[in-house]
């Protein structure tokens, strides 16, 4: 069994002192039009050399660019879109985070442009870089629909079309894994036939990429058994958020890679070593009686929700959990 330590996604974007806080600068700036988006983006990306380089010393094998260039989780990728107007802010599910709404006023359609994300991403680390992007369903449940006609399902269809060509632009650049989010599901758990259509063509394009499907904040227990139907390489669970997810992965174990999400990401407490090793151990114990050989230990979500010095030592910890587990022969 290989345990693989893995960021989850964001990464906080402002740290102690000046230096750690110029992507923030950079971006008032750009709004103030005191430098253009290139000038924009060249400080987030040796920004993001810097936090990959900070996951890679902290000993995690998966890493992501922290999503720092983005404003949001939502509002980035709808922003480039036809048929989309940017709107007021909304609260994120339970957490003190805002993303900007998307407004829907036309037929969602056109690119985003991951790719060349990605592999800027992939040119500054010798790990394995993951790309991260919002589910559709997600995106639809945090869009305002104002006068195209459409209703929850067939936006989040539109959104998956998009999502669907990036994916495989991804896939081109050299993606190996591409994480796709979707929180929203567990506090609809009825739109999980919905959600798994929408990712079927989301994945239409993956090529050799694994598609990794995660969920958090909220208890996915209930929806256990429709995620396993779901067309993902491998499954992302947040066990903070439902304690009874160890048993049932232990129980009803999947016949695929999981993503194990023991490490807290909303708590700047840190994560007990012995009890989570102990938990990683019966998951992976089970996994690879089934016959799976890999399995992912990451935060229970992004990581943006903590100060950054509180989350490098979350990255630490996770390390250190890691290599207990190995100790005990995982």
């Amino acid at each position: 069994m290989r345990l693989v330590c893995a960021n989850h996604s964001s990464y906080p974007r402002v740290g102690e002192g000046r230096q750690a806080q110029r992507v923030r600068r950079a971006y008032a700036q750009r709004e103030t039009g005191k430098i253009d988006d290139a000038g924009y983006l060249e400080v987030v990306r040796d920004y993001i050399a810097e936090i990959v380089a900070e996951q890679s010393e902290a000993g995690v094998e998966v890493v992501t660019d922290g999503q720092v260039g983005w404003y949001d989780l939502v509002s980035h990728l709808a922003y480039p879109l036809d048929g989309i107007e940017i709107g007021g802010l909304l609260r994120f599910s339970d957490t003190n985070y805002l993303v900007r709404t998307p407004e829907i006023i036309g037929e969602v359609s056109g690119t985003i442009g991951l790719a060349d994300d990605f592999r800027y991403l992939a040119s500054v680390t010798s790990g394995t870089p993951k790309a991260v992007v919002t589910g559709p369903y997600t995106m639809a449940r945090y869009s305002l629909i104002r006068s195209n006609g459409s209703d929850v399902a067939s936006l989040a269809m539109q959104y998956a079309e998009v999502l669907g060509a990036e994916v495989a632009a991804l896939a081109d650049a050299g993606a190996t894994i591409v994480q796709v989010e979707e929180p929203s599901l567990v506090a609809h758990p009825g739109d999980a036939d919905l959600v798994r259509r929408a990712l079927e063509t989301v994945t239409k394009g993956k090529g050799s990429a694994r598609i990794s499907l995660v969920t958090y904040f909220g208890d996915a227990a209930s929806l256990y058994g429709e995620l396993l139907k779901m067309p993902a390489d491998i499954l992302g669970f947040d066990l903070t958020y439902s304690p009874g997810l160890a048993d049932l992965l232990v129980r009803e174990t999947p016949d695929r890679p999981v993503a194990i999400g023991a490490i807290d990401g909303r708590n700047t407490k840190l994560d007990d070593v012995t009890q989570t090793a102990r938990t990683v151990d019966r998951i992976a114990e089970a996994l690879a009686a089934k016959g799976v050989d890999e399995v992912h230990l990451q935060p229970s979500c992004g990581l943006e929700y903590l100060p950054r010095d509180r989350a490098l030592r979350k990255l630490e910890r996770m390390r250190q959990i890691a290599d207990a587990c190995e100790k005990v022969g995982t």
